[in-house]
C-alpha cells in the first residue's frame, strides 16, 4: 500500500469514527417528545439536559489532545469509541430523567474524546486540510441523514429506546473499523506528563493570542447555531409546520446529506480562495435557510428552506483549517483540543436557550436568535484579514 491509500485510508477510517460518535449523539433528537412525556418534563428541561450532554462533549475536547500528545491518536480513539457505546446504552436505558441527564453526560464526554484527536491526526497527515477536514467532518452530516431515520424506524416498532440504541451499535462499528486500520500511532510529546500539559496557564497561553481568541468567539456563535439545529430542529418541523415524526426526520436527514455533501466543497474552496470567504457565505446562507423556514407558507417553501440551510451550513472545514493553520505541529491536538473546549462548552447554552424560548415565547423567536447570531459572526469575519491555507 502506498503513502497516498494508506492516507486515505486513515481519512476513510476518521469519517467513519466521527460518524459514529456523532451519530450516537444525534439520534437522541428525533425523540425529544418521546422523552419529555415519558419522563414527564418539558422541552425546556430535556434541552438543559442536552446542555449537558454538550458541556460534556465539550469538556474533554482538551484533554483529549493532551491524552492525544502523550499516547498516541489511535489509543485516545478507540477510549472514545468505547465510552460513545456505553454511554449510548446507558442512555437507552435510563429509569428516570436524572439517569437520562447523568447517562447523556456520559455519552457527550465519551464522544467529545474523538474530535479534537482525530482532526489533528488527519491535519498532519495532508497539505490540503480544508478538503481533507471538510470530509472528515461531513462524517457527522452523513450521520445525521442516515441515523435518525433508522432510529425512528426502529422506535416505531419498539420505542425511543430502542431508536437511541441504534447509536450504540454505530459506535461499536466504528471502534472496529479503527481498531483494524488505523495503525500506531507515535505521542507527539511522550515525554511530558499529562498533568502538565493540564496546567491552566498552558491553555491560557493559547487563548491570549488575538487570532486564536477571535476565532473562538466566532466559532462559539457556530455551535451555538449547530448544536440548536441539531437538537430541536425535528421537534421545530413538527411543531411549527405541522410535520409527522417520519417527515421531520426525514426533512432533517436532507439537510444533513447536503451539509455532507457541501462540507468538503467549501473546504476545498477555502483551500483555493481563502478561510474567509469559506466562512461568510456559509454564514450567510444559513441565516437565510433559517429565515425562510420561520416564514415559510407551504410545504414546498418548507423544503426549499431545509435545501438552503442544508447547503449552507458547511463552515467545519474551513474554520477547522484557520485554528490548525495558527497552532504548531506539535501543538495542534492540544490546541485545537483547548479552542474546542471554550467553543463547544460556550455554544452548548444553545441548547438550553433554544429550547425556553421555543417553550415560552415560540419558535420565531428561538430561531430568530439564531439567525442574529449567524449575522453577527459573518460580521466579525468580513472585518477580519483573509487567511489563505
Amino acid at each position: 500500500m502506498t503513502d497516498g491509500d494508506r492516507r486515505l485510508t486513515v481519512l476513510a477510517t476518521a469519517t467513519a469514527a466521527n460518524f459514529g460518535q456523532f451519530g450516537a449523539r444525534v439520534v437522541v433528537s428525533p425523540f425529544v417528545l418521546a422523552v419529555a412525556i415519558d419522563f414527564g418534563v418539558t422541552k425546556g428541561g430535556v434541552g438543559t439536559g442536552l446542555t449537558f450532554m454538550w458541556a460534556a462533549f465539550a469538556l474533554t475536547q482538551y484533554p483529549s489532545g493532551v491524552l492525544a500528545d502523550r499516547y498516541g491518536e489511535r489509543r485516545v480513539m478507540l477510549t472514545s469509541m468505547a465510552l460513545t457505546v456505553a454511554g449510548s446504552l446507558l442512555v437507552a436505558l435510563s429509569p428516570s430523567f436524572p439517569a437520562f441527564v447523568l447517562a447523556t453526560v456520559a455519552l457527550g464526554g465519551g464522544a467529545g474524546l474523538y474530535f479534537s484527536v482525530g482532526t489533528a491526526l488527519l491535519a498532519r497527515r495532508f497539505e490540503n486540510r480544508g478538503r481533507a477536514l471538510g470530509l472528515h467532518s461531513a462524517g457527522g452530516p452523513a450521520a445525521g441523514l442516515v441515523l435518525p431515520v433508522a432510529a425512528t424506524a426502529v422506535a416505531a416498532r419498539y420505542d425511543w429506546r430502542a431508536g437511541v440504541a441504534t447509536g450504540a451499535v454505530v459506535a461499536a462499528i466504528a471502534f472496529c473499523l479503527v481498531a483494524l486500520f488505523v495503525g500506531e500511532t507515535p505521542p507527539a510529546k511522550p515525554d511530558v506528563s499529562v498533568r502538565t500539559q493540564l496546567r491552566p496557564e498552558n491553555a491560557f497561553a493559547l487563548l491570549r493570542q488575538p487570532g486564536v481568541a477571535y476565532t473562538a468567539v466566532v466559532a462559539t456563535l457556530g455551535m451555538y447555531v449547530f448544536q440548536s439545529f441539531t437538537s430541536f430542529f425535528p421537534t421545530f418541523l413538527r411543531e411549527y409546520h405541522g410535520f409527522g415524526e417520519r417527515e421531520a426526520s426525514l426533512a432533517f436527514g436532507v439537510a444533513f446529506v447536503l451539509i455532507a455533501v457541501g462540507l468538503p466543497l467549501v473546504g476545498n474552496a477555502a483551500d483555493r480562495f481563502g478561510t474567509r470567504a469559506g466562512l461568510i457565505g456559509p454564514f450567510l446562507g444559513t441565516a437565510v435557510g433559517f429565515s425562510t423556514l420561520l416564514v415559510a407558507p407551504t410545504r414546498p417553501a418548507v423544503y426549499a428552506g431545509v435545501v438552503v440551510l442544508g447547503l449552507a451550513m458547511t463552515w467545519g472545514g474551513p474554520l477547522q483549517s484557520r485554528f490548525m493553520s495558527q497552532f504548531p505541529d506539535e501543538d495542534q491536538a492540544s490546541g485545537f483540543g483547548v479552542v474546542r473546549t471554550v467553543f463547544v462548552l460556550l455554544g452548548s447554552v444553545g441548547n438550553a436557550v433554544t429550547g425556553v424560548l421555543a417553550g415560552r415565547v415560540g419558535w420565531p423567536a428561538a430561531f430568530g436568535v439564531v439567525v442574529a447570531l449567524l449575522l453577527v459572526a459573518a460580521g466579525l469575519v468580513a472585518r477580519t484579514g483573509d487567511q489563505k491555507e
